[in-house]
Formats: C-alpha cells, sequence, structure tokens
C-alpha cells in the first residue's frame, strides 16, 4: 500500500518543534503529523489568548493590535459551563443583556450601543440571522470591541461577537457528555473526530440534544444540533465545509412588568403569559471556505456562507398594567413563516509587501451580502383586560384565526451590500506600526408589507468608512496605541408601525495600554468614546431613532495564570452613555439597558493532589452591573445586582481515556436581579440558584 501524502499543520516554529523533539526514533519518516490546536494561540487550561484574528483578518499577537480584543477560552467556557452565549458574554468588559425577545433571542449591549437585531454576531466570521445560538460547537468566543465595519461590514458600533466553530483534527477524539440540571431536565451530546485514511481528510460529527424545563411557572426548553464538517490540508492549501442543523422548541417569556416604577412585588417565578407563549422552528447554515499560498508569504482566501432561520411564535403580550389595582391588558399575537436568511462571500489576499525597508502587512478583500427578513403571516388578537399581576393563573386568552393581519403580513426587508476593503499595517520601524485602512460599500434596500404587497423601502447609496491606527512598542512587554474606525448600518421599518427609519452611522476613537505581566498574564487598559446617528431604540414593540446618541468610557481587564495553578479574568467598565439630540425631548438621557459599572472577577486552582486522586479543580466568582434605565424615556430603571459562582471538576481515568466530571452552582446566593428590559411590560427576570452536574468521558 502507497504511504500517505506528507501533511504538514502548522501551528508555530515552538510548536512544531516541540513536537519534533518528542517524535519517537521508529516514527515513519514520510509522514509528519503536526496537531493543531484550535488557534494555537490559546494555550489548553488557559484564560487568556495570544493571537486573534478577528481585528485584522490575519494573526495578530495581543501586543501588535491596537483595538481591544477579548477572548472567552475553551477552559473558561468549560469551569463555568456556558451552555449559552449569554453565559459566556458575561466574561467580556462592559458587556450587559439587552432586549433578548422573551429569551429567544441573543442580544448584546456593547460599550452602550446594541440591540438583538444588529448583525454583530458572528459564527466563523460569518453574520448571523438573529436568534440564539448553541454552544455545543463553539471552542471559543472572540469579543472585538469598537466600530469593526472595515472587515465586517454593516455593524453597530458597541463591537462584534464571534463565535469560533471546533474544526476536524487529524487525531483521533471521541467523547459523549450529558449535565443534569437541578430546573429539570439536562442535554446529552456526541462529539467524534479523527482522519479519513489515506485521504488527506479529517472530519468531525457533534450531535448535541438539550431539553430542560423552565425554572418559572411552565414551559421547556428543546434544541437539537447536528453539525458535520471536513477539513482538508494540502502541502499549500487548505480547505474546511461545515454544515449546521438546528431545530428548536423554546417558551417564550416575556418577564415580569413594572408596577409603580419598580418590578411587580409578585413571586418571580410567575409567568403572565399562556402556556402557548413559545418559538418553534429551525437554523440551517453552511460554512466553507478555501486558503491557497500563493508567492512568497503572500496568501488567498475564498470564503462562504449561507445561513437560514425558519421559524414561528405565538406570544400573549401584556399591553399595560394598572398601578392601582394591577390589572393586566393583554393581546394574543403570532407570527408565522419567518424565513431570515443570510448569504456571505468574500474574497482576501493577505501578504507583506517590503517597501524602503519597511515592512507592510497588507489586506486586501471584496465581499458581497445579501440579508432577507420575510415574515409571511401576522395575527394580533383585540386587547383584553382578564387577569391581575396578582391573579395570573386565570388564563384565559387564546389565538383566534379571525385575527389575521393582511396589513402587517407578507413583511419583506432586504439588504443587499458589496464592499471592497483594503488595510496596510505600515511598520514604521521596530516600534512604530501606522495603520491606514478603508472601506467602500454600496448598498441596495428593498421593502414593504401588505396584502396587497406596498413598498415602503425602495434605496441605494454608497458610503466609505475610513479606519486609522497608531501603535507604538514602548518594551517587549508593552505597547501603547490609538485607533479611529466608523461603521454604518442601513435600518429597516419598524415591524410594529412600518416606520421607515433612518441609516444608523457613527464614529469611534479609542486610546489603550496592553502590558505582558509574564507570559502567561496580561492586562489592559481602553478608554473610548463613540458617537452614532440615528440610534434604534425599542420599548414594548415599538422601535424608532434617536436623533444623536454617544457613549465613553473606561475599560480594565486582567486575564491568564497569576500565580503556578491559578488562573484568573477580571475586569472592570465603566460606561457613560448620553442622548445628545431626540425629537422626543430626551435629551440628556441615558441609553437603555446600559450599565454605568460592570465588573467581573472568576478564578480557578488545580490542586496539588496524589496523582492517583485524579486531577482537582476549584474555582467560581462574581459578577456586578450596575444601575440600568428600562427605556428609552429613563421611566424607570432596574437596580444594580451581583451574582455568584461556584464549581469543582475532577478529571481521572475512571471510564475510557478520560473522565471529567464536574459541578456547578450558579446564582450562588440565589439572588433576585432584572437583567434587562425591552420595556416596562418585558422586564428580564434573571435565573435563581441553580446546580448543574456535567460529565464527559473520552474514548
Amino acid at each position: 500500500m502507497a504511504r500517505p501524502a506528507t501533511r504538514l499543520v502548522f501551528v508555530g516554529f515552538s510548536s512544531l518543534s516541540l513536537l519534533a523533539a518528542h517524535l519517537p526514533a521508529h516514527a515513519d519518516s514520510h509522514t509528519v503529523v503536526v496537531e493543531s490546536h484550535r488557534l494555537s494561540s490559546i494555550a489548553p487550561e488557559s484564560y487568556r489568548a495570544r493571537t486573534s484574528t478577528i481585528a485584522s483578518k490575519r494573526p495578530m499577537s495581543f501586543l501588535d493590535e491596537a483595538r481591544t480584543v477579548e477572548t472567552i477560552t475553551p477552559q473558561l467556557l468549560q469551569d463555568s459551563n456556558a451552555t449559552t452565549l449569554t453565559d459566556a458574554m458575561t466574561f467580556s468588559a462592559g458587556v450587559t443583556q439587552g432586549n433578548t425577545m422573551g429569551g429567544t433571542e441573543d442580544g448584546f449591549i456593547k460599550r452602550g450601543f446594541g440591540s438583538n437585531s444588529d448583525g454583530s454576531i458572528l459564527i466563523d466570521g460569518i453574520r448571523q440571522p438573529r436568534g440564539t445560538f448553541s454552544m455545543a460547537t463553539v471552542d471559543h468566543v472572540e469579543v472585538l470591541k469598537g466600530p469593526g465595519a472595515l472587515f465586517h461590514g454593516q455593524q453597530d458600533p458597541g463591537g462584534v461577537i464571534n463565535l469560533v466553530t471546533k474544526r476536524p483534527e487529524y487525531t483521533w477524539q471521541r467523547s459523549i457528555s450529558g449535565d443534569l440540571s437541578s430546573f429539570g431536565g439536562g442535554n446529552a451530546s456526541i462529539d467524534v473526530t479523527g482522519p479519513i485514511q489515506d485521504t488527506g481528510l479529517a472530519f468531525r460529527f457533534i450531535v448535541d440534544h438539550r431539553d430542560e424545563n423552565d425554572w418559572r411557572s411552565f414551559g421547556t426548553r428543546r434544541r437539537t444540533t447536528v453539525a458535520p464538517s471536513l477539513r482538508w490540508e494540502g502541502e499549500h492549501n487548505r480547505a474546511q465545509l461545515s454544515y449546521e442543523y438546528r431545530d428548536y422548541d423554546l417558551t417564550l417569556d416575556r418577564g415580569t412588568v413594572i408596577t409603580k416604577g419598580t418590578p411587580a412585588g409578585v413571586p418571580r417565578k410567575r409567568r403572565f403569559d399562556e402556556s402557548w407563549s413559545r418559538v418553534y422552528g429551525h437554523d440551517q447554515a453552511i460554512t466553507g471556505w478555501w486558503e491557497q499560498d500563493l508567492v512568497d508569504d503572500w496568501k488567498m482566501r475564498l470564503t462562504y456562507g449561507w445561513n437560514r432561520r425558519q421559524y414561528s411564535d405565538g406570544q400573549p403580550r401584556v399591553l399595560g398594567v394598572d398601578d392601582t389595582t394591577g390589572a393586566l391588558t393583554r393581546r394574543a399575537d403570532a407570527n408565522k413563516g419567518f424565513d431570515r436568511r443570510v448569504i456571505y462571500t468574500s474574497l482576501d489576499v493577505t501578504g507583506d509587501l517590503w517597501l524602503a525597508n519597511q515592512r507592510h502587512e497588507i489586506v486586501l478583500g471584496a465581499d458581497h451580502e445579501r440579508q432577507r427578513d420575510y415574515l409571511a403571516d401576522v395575527y394580533r388578537g383585540s386587547a383584553v383586560t382578564d387577569s391581575t399581576v396578582y391573579n395570573a393563573g386565570n388564563r384565559t386568552l387564546t389565538l383566534d384565526t379571525d385575527d389575521y393581519n393582511a396589513g402587517r403580513s407578507h413583511r419583506l426587508d432586504e439588504i443587499n451590500t458589496t464592499g471592497v476593503y483594503v488595510n496596510d499595517r505600515w511598520h514604521l520601524d521596530d516600534q512604530w506600526i501606522l495603520a491606514l485602512g478603508g472601506r467602500f460599500s454600496h448598498y441596495e434596500q428593498y421593502g414593504g408589507r401588505g396584502r396587497p404587497f406596498v413598498v415602503s423601502t425602495d434605496t441605494q447609496d454608497d458610503i466609505f468608512l475610513p479606519s486609522a491606527s497608531l501603535l507604538y512598542r514602548l518594551s517587549d512587554r508593552t505597547s501603547a496605541y490609538a485607533s479611529y474606525s466608523e461603521a454604518f448600518v442601513p435600518n429597516g421599518a419598524d415591524s410594529d408601525t412600518g416606520q421607515l427609519l433612518e441609516p444608523e452611522h457613527s464614529r469611534g476613537y479609542e486610546i489603550g495600554l496592553k502590558h505582558l505581566w509574564t507570559d502567561q498574564l496580561a492586562g489592559t487598559v481602553a478608554v473610548y468614546r463613540i458617537r452614532k446617528d440615528n440610534v434604534a431604540v425599542s420599548d414594548n414593540g415599538v422601535t424608532r431613532t434617536v436623533g444623536q446618541a454617544s457613549a465613553q468610557g473606561i475599560e480594565l481587564g486582567l486575564n491568564g495564570e497569576f500565580l503556578p495553578r491559578w488562573s484568573v479574568l477580571a475586569n472592570y467598565a465603566y460606561t457613560d452613555t448620553e442622548v445628545i439630540r431626540d425629537t422626543e425631548g430626551n435629551k440628556g438621557n441615558r441609553l437603555p439597558n446600559a450599565a454605568r459599572h460592570t465588573a467581573t472577577v472568576y478564578m480557578a486552582h488545580d490542586l496539588a493532589l496524589a496523582p492517583h486522586l485524579g486531577q482537582w479543580r476549584v474555582g467560581g466568582g462574581v459578577r456586578y452591573v450596575g444601575a440600568r434605565e428600562g427605556d428609552s424615556d429613563n421611566s424607570f430603571s432596574l437596580d444594580d445586582y451581583t451574582v455568584a459562582d461556584a464549581f469543582i471538576g475532577w478529571d481521572s481515568r475512571l471510564w475510557g481515556q478520560s473522565t471529567h466530571l464536574q459541578l456547578n452552582v450558579k446564582n450562588l446566593f440565589d439572588s433576585t436581579y432584572y437583567p434587562s428590559s425591552g420595556g416596562s411590560t418585558r422586564v428580564v427576570v434573571g435565573d435563581p440558584l441553580e446546580i448543574t452536574l456535567t460529565g464527559r468521558v473520552s474514548l
């Protein structure tokens, strides 16, 4: 049988040398397999990433990146048992929860700005339709703070969140895992990866099923994820193709209501809707990329992504509450036949160019993105006052097919964007790096609604978005930088009123300092200011734009290993937001859900015990979120809160090659808190104490 072709998967000269030094003397001289740990920039069991690609489209070291980039590493996700993106984002400085569409869509406020529909969530660099995202296929999460339009197109200025998925590996790994929750239910997962013999291909296959009871009065959350992928490594080229299917049936819980300026004084388990309040459907995603080595240090990469979300919902909406009697006015609503798609293609060329003995790190690229948001049928019932916050058990609200609303049905919003971009990181000398870049975009927007269809939007425009930064290496361990960037989002029409919203345009400034205390411990300080025109805000389902708003603040971060066997992530953020101009008379108000103060500390320690006792890891932390305004009118606010978590993990060879057991306690002191609001009739109630037992066996 012919020998397999030589396969090299480079993960850095130091890793290659280390592996070569440990190859057995009888190893096949024609085959060298270098294990490619997913983004070898993240060391195993570390809370710190050494490099990232999210800000520059090429690997950039921590000290050389003139932007704030945070990474929630695989070890941190495992220690905290982060089963949702909301769990993961508690570790990002200054990020708070936004409107979540009753817990069915991920939405975050980043540096004062953001929503569940801002398009800031990416998977492997490709924008996703709004929704909730399974963490079963996620390796780690990257967060780029500030405007990221240069490489990521139309974006909110608060930042970009990129979920980096697990990739196929060339060594066999098989694991079976599951967890049980004190709320009731849990999940089971299978993850298999390895080479396909004599083909140069590696595969990965992940199946995950989660079925949990909601901790509130009623409801369940079910989600099944199936994700196969293939990877190929050649001598001068690489490719990957992946598919992900997610089927779900999620309870839609709008939370509690505000009475007399505070959350209703009722048990936190009480719901004001019906058992049929839910979102059900499925998502599909295809992602593929091909990377080709050109000459010297130049590479070309072609990326394609196709994402489609198809779902329906039913929800009894609370329209108002009487402060005196507590009477609830509700309405039975439903949306049938959502079809949301994002189709993305990009071509990038990266490489180094030397002119006059000065190095230029070049990125040239073009992309095309099509976003299509369609809703087939809308049902809107009549307002009914049939219960109170104190007697919500008399649920009589039902959905009638006669409540079909032809004027709001057949809703369509399409945005086609084509962009070209260039960026040059010019190494002026060994210490100074000047980066100049820009993006030119042409977009076309078309939309309307109704049966018969009435066009409300038919427009196109061009926009140029510049970007610049200057970085100075103070020493081998310290760098200082200043950056400027812009972002742009063409808004659609409000889903309730049909009113066309003006495009958003923003500008961001940032200065910062980065320092490596040791090779394993890094610290950052960043000061920023953002101004945004036509800020879209949503209160109780009605969306409008604020003329202009600003956000400015400071972020401090520390992560890594500060002592042998001690890991830490600590951050603090001060965020000050203000409405500068607004036709509704809200000048001087703060933006909703943007906390002025946030802080997180999370630590873990590997216990030094006898080897026959296995490996034990213990840890936990606290997170603090300050008071936030609940709506754009600042008519009520949400109190600050502190939540503590803890865990203990054990690794051994009890079963298979490796057995991992872990006990997590979230909200250790069972605090009552309200993480976000979508208006006075939709205030999210934070999860109570939850105990989770997780097990994983590697075969």
